[in-house]
Formats: C-alpha cells, sequence, structure tokens
C-alpha cells in the first residue's frame, strides 16, 4: 500500500518539484523489479527449451530414448532438482496446480538415477571424461553434460559419503567450467570446496591443501578454507616430524617444515590416490570384469562337455513341438532354451505387470523382514496363473520342459530394470546360516530357478555367475534354468550368481522359483551331500 498525504500538491509548484523525487525512486525502484522479472522468465524460458528439447528426442523412440542412461538420469533431473528451483519463482498457486495433478518422481529417484549412472562407471569402466562427454560407447552417444550437471552427480556422491566418485565428478566439473563460456550456474569455489574435502578423505591431504590454497587465491576471507588450510598443514606438519623421528633426525626446524608446504603447490607433482572402497571388493571385481565380458570364456575341456538338442521328455506337452535346449555350463548345469516365449505373449504379459511394478524387495536375514536395498536395484510385480492363460500356460510349459511340479512353485515375479539396474551376487535359495532361514518356507527351499528374459538388451545386463565364469546375455523370448540345491538338499554354492547393470536397453525378465515340496519323486534325494 503506498503512502498517501494530502498535501495538495497541485496548489504549489515547489511541492510538485518534490514529488519528482518520489518518481526518481519509482522509476529505479521498478527498473530493478522488471530486470528480477526479466531474468527470472528468462530462467523459466530457458528450462521450457531444454524439456521441449527433451520431449522432442523421446518422443521420436521412448525406449531407445530412455534406455540410454544420462537421458533416463537428465530426465528425472529435469523433474526433481530443476523443476523445485522453477518451482520456487513461480506464483504458489500455480505451482501447486502443477504438482498436485501431475505425477514427478522423487527425490529418493534422482539420487538412485545418479548412482546407477556410477555403478555403471565402475562396472563398465567408463571413464569419467568419457561419461561426461556422453561416448557410453561406439554405438549409443547421449548429450554433454555441463559442469553444473557434473558438480550436481559429485554433489549426490557427496553427500552419500562416496568419495571416490566425488573427486573425479568434481574434477569433471572443474574441467567443464574452464571450457564453458559466461557460465553462471555453478560457483568455482564450490567446486573446489567439495573437492578438497573429498580428496582429502581419499587419503591426498597434500592435494587438498593445494586445492584449499587455490580457493583462497580466488576468496582470501573464505573462512571454511582459511579454517581448512591450517588443518590440512598441520597433518603434514605432524606427519613429516613422525617421519623424521623414525629416522631418529630430532632437529628439525619450522623453516624445513615451511619449505616442504610451499613445494606441494603444484598439484601435478604427486600422484592423486582414488581407491574404491568395499568390504567385498574382491567379489565385486570379479563380478564386474564377468559384466565386462562378451559370453563366457570356458576352457577347450569345459566346453567339450556342453551341446545343443531337442528336447521333449516324452511329454505330450511337447512331443510336436520340442524345445531348444542348449547347455551353457557343466557345474552347474545350467541350460538355455531358445523361442521359449512369442513376441505377443511378452508383450501381454508386460502391460499385465507393469500397472503392478512396485520396488523390488530382499529380506534382511538379521530382522527376517523385506525391505529395498542398493544391492537390487529394479522393480518387480507377481503373476498367478489365474491372471492370464498366458501365465498359466508358462507354468505348463515349465513343468514339462523341467519335469518338476509347479503346484508348490511361487507365482511368476515380472522385473524390469532402470538406470544401472542390476542385483548384486547372491544365491536363490536360503541358507541354513540365516536367522530363521526357513521359517515360513512350507513348500521347502527353492531347488530350482527358471529365468525367462523379455527383452534383448543393447549393452550390458547379463546373468553371470561369478565363482564358476558363466555369463548370459539377455536373448528375448529365450529362458534359462538351473538347480540351487543339490540333490541332497544342500544348497549349491556355484549357483550364486548377479544380474550386471544394464548399460543401455530397458530389461526385462520373468521369474519362476520352484520349491522342493511334491518334487520327492521327480527328483529323488541323494545321501552325498554334494551329488
Amino acid at each position: 500500500m503506498s503512502k498517501k498525504t494530502n498535501i495538495e500538491s497541485f496548489t504549489s509548484t515547489t511541492h510538485l518539484t518534490h514529488l519528482l523525487n518520489t518518481e526518481i525512486v519509482l522509476a529505479k525502484k521498478l527498473e530493478i523489479y522488471l530486470k528480477q522479472e526479466y531474468e527470472r522468465l528468462d530462467h523459466i524460458e530457458k528450462f521450457i527449451n531444454v524439456i521441449k528439447d527433451e520431449i522432442r528426442q523421446a518422443q521420436r523412440n521412448e525406449d531407445y530414448y530412455f534406455g540410454n542412461p544420462v537421458n533416463a538420469y537428465l530426465f528425472i533431473k529435469h523433474l526433481t532438482i530443476d523443476w523445485n528451483n522453477i518451482e520456487e519463482i513461480l506464483p504458489t498457486e500455480f505451482a501447486k496446480d502443477i504438482t498436485h495433478k501431475w505425477l514427478f518422481p522423487t527425490f529418493e529417484d534422482y539420487t538412485g538415477s545418479a548412482m546407477g549412472l556410477m555403478r555403471l562407471q565402475d562396472t563398465y569402466k567408463l571413464n569419467t571424461s568419457q561419461l561426461a562427454n556422453g561416448d557410453l560407447s561406439s554405438k549409443f552417444k547421449s548429450k554433454r553434460l555441463s559442469a553444473l550437471e557434473c558438480y550436481d552427480l559429485g554433489r549426490v556422491a557427496y553427500t552419500n559419503g562416496d568419495f571416490y566418485h566425488t573427486l573425479m565428478w568434481m574434477q569433471e566439473a572443474l574441467d567443464h567450467l574452464d571450457t564453458e563460456t559466461n557460465n553462471t550456474s555453478i560457483n568455482k569455489i564450490d567446486i573446489l570446496d567439495h573437492l578438497a574435502y573429498a580428496t582429502s578423505q581419499q587419503g591426498n591431504v597434500e592435494h587438498a591443501l593445494a586445492i584449499t590454497k587455490e580457493i583462497l587465491t580466488i576468496a582470501p576471507d573464505h573462512i571454511r578454507a582459511n579454517n581448512n588450510k591450517f588443518y590440512y598443514e598441520s597433518i603434514i606438519n605432524n606427519r613429516t616430524l613422525a617421519k623424521q623421528k623414525r629416522k631418529d633426525d630430532t632437529d628439525i626446524n619450522e623453516s624445513t617444515n615451511l619449505k616442504l608446504i610451499s613445494t606441494i603447490s603444484n598439484i601435478k607433482n604427486y600422484t592423486i590416490n582414488n581407491e574404491r572402497t568395499n568390504d567385498d571388493l574382491e567379489e565385486q571385481e570379479l563380478y564386474e570384469k564377468l559384466c565386462r565380458q562378451n559370453g563366457a570364456q570356458l576352457s577347450p575341456k569345459h566346453q567339450a562337455k556342453l551341446f545343443c538338442r531337442y528336447r521333449h521328455n516324452n511329454h505330450l506337452y511337447l512331443i510336436l513341438q520340442p524345445v531348444k535346449e542348449e547347455k551353457l555350463l557343466e557345474k552347474p548345469a545350467i541350460y538355455l532354451y531358445h523361442d521359449i516365449m512369442s513376441d505377443s505373449h511378452i508383450e501381454k504379459l508386460k502391460s499385465l505387470a507393469s500397472p503392478r511394478l512396485q520396488r523390488a524387495v530382499v529380506r534382511d536375514s538379521t530382522t527376517n523382514t523385506f525391505k529395498p536395498a542398493d544391492y537390487r536395484v529394479c522393480k518387480s510385480a507377481w503373476l498367478r496363473n489365474e491372471d492370464s492363460p498366458i501365465v498359466a500356460r508358462l507354468s505348463r510349459l515349465i513343468e514339462a520342459v523341467t519335469d518338476l511340479s509347479m503346484i508348490t512353485a511361487e507365482d511368476l515375479q515380472i522385473a524390469n530394470y532402470g538406470v544401472g539396474g542390476h542385483y548384486e551376487p547372491h544365491f536363490d535359495f536360503a541358507r541354513k546360516i540365516e536367522n530363521d532361514a526357513f521359517s515360513g518356507l512350507s513348500a521347502g527351499n527353492r531347488i530350482a530357478t527358471w529365468l525367462t528374459y523379455m527383452s534383448d538388451v543393447e549393452e550390458g545386463g547379463a546373468t553371470v555367475f561369478p565363482l564358476v565364469g558363466g555369463h548370459l546375455k539377455p536373448k528375448k523370448g529365450s529362458a534359462a534354468f538351473w538347480y540351487n540345491l543339490h540333490p541332497s538338499g544342500e544348497g549349491d554354492r556355484n549357483t550364486r550368481h548377479a544380474a550386471c547393470p544394464v548399460l543401455i536397453g530397458n530389461k526385462w525378465v520373468a521369474n519362476k522359483w520352484i520349491r522342493e515340496r511334491g518334487q520327492e519323486f521327480r527328483r529323488p534325494c541323494s545321501l552325498d551331500p554334494m551329488a
């Protein structure tokens, strides 16, 4: 509300000249307001242009577009982080109307997609620059990430205490910032600040000090940088003193320490340590190496025991149309059955499962409850035989091929893998060492697994068996089968397997886990625990 006083200005020229000051201030204030409005509208217009370009590309072929993990990550980022920034500068009621009427991804979706990208980076040994420049593979390209987008990826890693990836993505953000002109979206000091802390946490105190000094050349009064500089120098000085003490050199003066510190300002003078931390790194790296392979690499001796044949088991269901069986591994015996499902039946199962898809959960052995886990990232749904004749037909086919009863088998689980979707090495069977492993298993343990591939995957997404070097590339319409238990009922540890992260493409599978009960006469027991 403007301030108005009844001074009858029209009656005096002098009073009109006083009001000129009001008009001058009004013009300045409106200019400031107009500038801010232009900046706000410019920000909104840039966001519109980004998502319009995204829409244009995605509508050409949605599966192909979102099958690229960089595209999928940026899409989720636009509808979370970027939209939240736009929402703050929109009229409140207008923004509420949009967010209440339409579905938006959550912040968990955003962090999950970012971590998925980093998982792909590790598994397939993608150079950070390679990934940031959109060079996922020789066949598939994506847009080049901006300095801000690299910084945001580093921030996700930083927030999750993952300083290995923080260091890489903050360095990449810095490199991109140096090549971008008129970039006001990210402050160089913010990148350096995160980079310094991350590299210190990876054991590179000298490097952290050098970066901190660079911050202080830009902003000498930066409080945290000044404090960190003192902290890093103290660590280096104390470490130097300790080394000298071990050498029985007792005469160390302050100038020697200062000389040491001054020589480390050139970052390129030493090697930066940046190693992954993982409790099961050895198995993880073995699993990732298998994921990078193009098929199993078996010795001629093992290959000689493999074969292809038609199988009918004298079953009426298969006599006229036997299945194509290919033996892929000897121990454990793993079979691949080709052309098990038609494309039309696969699409029907996908359409049935899609509305029911929820984040897949795993059993927590300590609490005996089911919950989501980072080592299994996908969505799944369960279909019963009663849901569709196609589901019932697949159950009959599995029984005919495996000669195992489906009466106690679990329902069909349909799974779809998203950005970097994977399932780290695991057993399908319940182990005795797990807390209450067999509670609720009235149908017994999982004696066997039937895995139907419902899509081809352009790159990645293989099923691998780390202990025996097994590698199964998804082939639409085919199905893999193996026994999880020895005939004695003991678990076969060689069946430990994993679903590699999907690098490019859209992976759909259908799992059928077959239980022990009802198989007593179909697969007789053995007294030999390893038989």
